[in-house]
């Protein structure tokens, strides 16, 4: 083939090259929101081990400086580090005022009994009301009462009959009764209906067992109330005044995969936009790849002898192969372990750690095609060998050479940090070593060159 000739095959190939690709990214912009979901499990991984293993060490501090300090604890530390590690949940410690809470708790037994009481009232006017079938007054303060009991009579009827609501167990006049029929007998009640007398002594049975629901729990609140009174009189003797001898020490636990930390962040408005193009491209190259490498084997077969051109179809699903299989063991085995590399000096440093999601799609895009571009290397030796430029003979005796090559390779195709570069360099090795077994060991049933 000429020059000219070649430069056309080139663009050819660019040009079916390119519209694979586009091809693939319009699929990936359908499962956009899923590859970005799918990205970020490793890092969330990764964070979740990250503050569990913090809020280990945490807790067992805490826990014997409590412990030191003469305050007792119905655990040990040991068994809260090893309880965080095996429930993945993280401790947090508070200073709870006793006072506080019984105020507060008076305060709010209060209010729910205030509550109740109205309920009750509501319930027994509708009820009265349902007793002397009278007409619907026009008050609208007498008609929001009857649709308070009503709505009280539909909140608690549920608990009351002790299931969800959809019907109720039978053995009572009321028993038939459900949420769906006491909706339909309130839209006909406040809308001037008139309702069947059986309807209407099963919805009079109802609120009575309503009525005497709310009564019992009034009397309990009261009899309760009255014994916080008490204790919230003495908490307020000195109000105003806070004492740190009085907070008691309360841990509360939460499972470490619903703390936002554990989550990447944005921090712009466009910034989600940006990271779902990105990985519909990412997702789009992927998929593509194929039909890509396709192209670029073709171009590198346009100038080769025939007997050559074989190894191109038989390299090229290896070639796709190993590929993928370099970005599926970054994606899979090495992201984990490098970012909890990295993490650690985030915690040596004592620097709070936000990662933000376009950073993180820039390290999964960065690590997983350095891994992929890697992996070729035994098909590129065995290429090389078969075409006459190196011999399995230079391969061995440049072995340590090689070695240091793919460190300074794996160094430029990684992030920086060693724990990637060794976790690609490593693999390098072991298929570099792999690449002089299959030059040796491939079958040479080659013809002799012909153009």
């Amino acid at each position: 083939m000429t020059f000219g000739e070649h430069l056309e095959e080139l663009r050819q190939c660019l040009f079916r090259a390119l519209w694979g690709l586009a091809v693939g990214v319009v699929i990936g912009l359908i499962f956009g929101n899923w590859v970005v979901m799918l990205i970020q499990q490793p890092l969330e991984k990764a964070l979740t081990k990250h503050y569990v293993r913090l809020s280990q060490r945490e807790v067992a501090r805490q826990i014997e400086a409590l412990r030191a300090a003469g305050v007792e604890t119905p655990f040990t530390e040991e068994a809260a580090s090893q309880f965080v590690l095996s429930k993945q949940v993280l401790a947090e410690e508070y200073l709870v005022s006793p006072r506080e809470l019984v105020v507060q708790f008076a305060s709010a037994l209060q209010a729910m009994r205030k509550k109740w009481q109205d309920d009750q009232n509501a319930v027994r006017g509708l009820r009265k009301f349902l007793e002397s079938k009278a007409p619907l007054p026009h008050d609208v303060n007498q008609l929001a009462q009857l649709l308070h009991g009503f709505e009280a009579l539909e909140s608690r009827w549920p608990a009351l009959q002790g299931n969800t609501g959809t019907s109720a167990p039978s053995g009572g006049s009321a028993g038939s009764l459900s949420l769906k029929e006491i909706a339909a007998l309130k839209q006909a009640v406040l809308s001037g209906k008139s309702i069947s007398e059986e309807a209407r002594k099963k919805l009079v049975d109802a609120l009575g067992q309503v009525y005497g629901q709310l009564e019992k729990g009034i009397a309990t609140l009261s009899r309760e109330h009255g014994d916080l009174t008490g204790l919230a009189s003495a908490a307020l003797l000195e109000p105003g005044r806070v004492d740190d001898s009085e907070f008691m020490h309360v841990f509360l636990w939460r499972p470490a995969k619903e703390d936002p930390r554990v989550r990447a962040k944005s921090l712009s408005a466009h910034e989600a936009f940006a990271i779902y193009m990105k990985a519909s491209f990412l997702f789009g190259a992927i998929i593509s790849s194929p039909w890509v490498f396709y192209q670029i084997w073709s171009f590198v077969a346009a100038g080769l002898y025939r007997h050559e051109r074989r190894f191109v179809y038989i390299f090229l699903p290896f070639s796709l192969a190993l590929f993928l299989a370099g970005a599926a063991l970054a994606f899979l085995y090495v992201f984990e372990p490098v970012l909890t590399f990295l993490f650690q000096f985030n915690d040596w440093l004592g620097i709070q750690l936000e990662p933000r999601i376009s950073e993180w799609l820039s390290f999964v895009l960065i690590l997983p095609l350095g891994f992929g571009i890697g992996f070729q290397l035994p098909l590129v030796m065995l290429f090389l060998e078969r075409i006459g430029v190196f011999t399995l003979q230079d391969y061995w005796s440049q072995w340590r050479i090689a070695v240091i090559v793919i460190f300074i390779i794996a160094a430029i195709l990684t992030p920086p940090d060693p724990s990637s570069q060794l976790l690609m360099a490593i693999p390098l090795c072991l298929l570099y070593f792999g690449g002089m077994a299959l030059c040796k060991f491939f079958p040479r049933n080659i013809t002799a060159p012909s153009r």
